[in-house]
């Protein structure tokens, strides 16, 4: 029996200290990583809509959450809008950055987060050979909230991934429903 107390308490030992180790890691690195997560997030909205030299300002409408991108330093011309489309795919929450210009024409997406199955959800990020972009999200450019954002099977124009109707149907509604978001925030005006 006193074998027994004392194996647990040095199996309480060593998960007290391993825990406190994890916290102290964890508490040490969160500015680094929040820093890189910001940094990520600038470089994307960058890649969706690029030559903003004024850079991003961030807008919230009725919950909506949005950047307002300006072609010059003085932020007097805007050259377009970017937000971050989210919907439930199939194995996890698919986020996608989308850039939108004046006319409320979409110029850029990136999938920023997914954890979709290998293979087969993945694909909407995936480069075929010979091309330099993906060609599941190089569908939406010239696109806006007027076309029919929906993927084929559901009648639409946007071709989804053999085997990944459900992700790509994800992406396709998030990306219809920002638009529309955006466009309610704008006052219905251009995006």
């Amino acid at each position: 029996m006193r074998d027994i107390l004392k194996l647990g308490i040095i199996l309480t030992l060593y998960a007290v200290i391993a825990g406190a180790a994890l916290a102290y890691v964890n508490l040490a690195t969160l500015p680094k990583v929040n820093q890189n997560r910001t940094l990520a997030a600038a470089a994307a909205r960058d890649g969706v809509l690029p030559g903003m030299s004024g850079g991003f300002e961030a807008r919230e409408a009725a919950g909506f959450e949005y950047w307002v991108g300006y072609r010059d330093p003085a932020k007097t011309e805007i050259g377009g809008f970017v937000f971050v489309a989210r919907q439930q795919g199939y194995s996890s929450v698919v986020e996608t950055m989308v850039g939108v210009d004046t006319e409320g024409k979409i110029v850029g997406t990136r999938v920023v987060y997914q954890q979709e199955t290998p293979g087969l959800g993945t694909k909407i990020t995936e480069i075929r050979h010979g091309d330099s972009d993906p060609w599941f999200q190089r569908q939406f450019i010239g696109k806006s909230a007027e076309d029919d954002l929906r993927v084929e099977k559901d009648g639409g124009m946007i071709d989804s991934i053999t085997g990944a109707t459900i992700t790509s149907r994800a992406v396709t509604t998030s990306i219809r429903e920002g638009l529309e978001r955006l466009q309610a925030a704008r006052g219905g005006a251009g995006a």
